[in-house]
Parts: C-alpha cells; sequence; structure tokens
C-alpha cells in the first residue's frame, strides 16, 4: 500500500507541476484541432474507416511530445530531488499512469474535434473505449521508457519521436485493425481476440519497461 501510495503522491506532484506549464498540452490540443479542420476540409464526405486511421495517427504524432516530457523535459536538479523521495520503480509506474492519463484526455478532446467536424461514426463505443484505454495504455509505457532512453543518451528532444515511433506500430497497426471493426453496425466477434492481443501486447511492454528500466536508470 505504502508503494501504491507513493506512486500516486508523484502523478499529483507531476500534476502540479504541469500546471505551471501548460504550453506543451496546449500544442497538442492546438495540433489535434488542426488536424480535425484540415481533415473536414478535404474530405467533407469522409468514409468512416478513413476518419478511424487519420484520428489515431493524428492523436500519436500529437501526443509523443507530450507523453515523452515526463522525461525529457526534467532537469537534472529535479532528478535528484525525485531520486531521494522515490524509488526508480515508483518513479517510473508514476510517469507511466501520467503519460496515460494525459493521452486519454488528449483522446477524448480528439473525439470531440473530430464529432465536431465530421461526425461520430461509432456503433459499439464500449468496445471502442476498451480499444482506447488497451492502446493508450501500451503507448504511454512506450514513450514514457523511450523519453527515458533519450535523456540518457542526450538530444531528447528528437531522439524520443525518433525511438518510439517504430515501436508503437504493432500496436497502432492492432488498435486501428480492432476499431474498425466497432463501426460496423454488427460488431465483429474477433474484435475480442485483437482486444486480447492488445492487453497481451501491453502486458509484454509493461514487464520489459520494469526490467529494462531498473538497469536504465541506476545510476
Amino acid at each position: 500500500m505504502q508503494h501504491i501510495a507513493k506512486v500516486l503522491q508523484l502523478v499529483q506532484l507531476e500534476w502540479l507541476i504541469d500546471k505551471k506549464r501548460p504550453t506543451v498540452l496546449a500544442a497538442a490540443i492546438l495540433q489535434l484541432a488542426i488536424v480535425g479542420l484540415l481533415t473536414m476540409l478535404s474530405q467533407p464526405r469522409i468514409l468512416e474507416s478513413v476518419w478511424n486511421s487519420i484520428f489515431w495517427i493524428s492523436l500519436i504524432l500529437s501526443t509523443v511530445q507530450g507523453v515523452s516530457k515526463n522525461f525529457t523535459m526534467v532537469s537534472s536538479g529535479r532528478w535528484i530531488f525525485w531520486s531521494q523521495i522515490a524509488s526508480n520503480s515508483q518513479l517510473l509506474w508514476s510517469k507511466i499512469i501520467y503519460g496515460w492519463a494525459n493521452m486519454l484526455l488528449l483522446t477524448a478532446i480528439n473525439l470531440f474535434i473530430f464529432n465536431w467536424f465530421m461526425g461520430f461514426p461509432i456503433k459499439h463505443f464500449n468496445a471502442y473505449l476498451g480499444i482506447i484505454l488497451l492502446v493508450t495504455g501500451g503507448i504511454s509505457a512506450v514513450f514514457t521508457f523511450v523519453g527515458a532512453v533519450a535523456t540518457k543518451a542526450g538530444n531528447a528532444g528528437y531522439l524520443a519521436p525518433v525511438l518510439s515511433l517504430p515501436i508503437i506500430l504493432p500496436i497502432l497497426l492492432v488498435g486501428i485493425k480492432a476499431s474498425t471493426k466497432t463501426l460496423n453496425p454488427v460488431l465483429v466477434s474477433s474484435v475480442y481476440t485483437d482486444m486480447l492481443l492488445l492487453g497481451a501486447l501491453d502486458i509484454l511492454i509493461l514487464v520489459l519497461t520494469g526490467v529494462l528500466f531498473e538497469s536504465l536508470w541506476k545510476e
């Protein structure tokens, strides 16, 4: 219980810090709005499958900097402070959870923007919501860990997106495939197989992230 309480305390600390620098979140929201507007102007009668693909692609490209900043925008002095009040694992999990929360917030905003400009073609929202939770969970873990790697390597500002985008492709492709099935009037049963695959990928990513982070951040 103490471990969980410490993680939640660190998540709250991240939120208080981000309240003082809202520009990153505002920039991500602006990118989402621009993509939604340009998509509507270029494709007034957009196909449902295209709507879904652009939704996910715009979300990923707009959130990579916002989530990986959990490591890339932290000064050395703050690292020293955090290392004194929490363990490496507590720090990692707090940043993954906070990154996940950020991605869910931006996903909700992106859904609102796409619904405002181009309508809402999702027929089975509960399944779509489950896919969103699984995809954003795995991607936030990847972005967070890659942000830590980029910070250690230096030049984190451009290394984080370059390293993370190839890694998240399997999750993104499965997520797009699964979410496309929720556009059908009758839900395809194989969507649950895709969701199980997404869950397995998330578990694999979380386990590998936890193991590799300890050796990466032990200095």
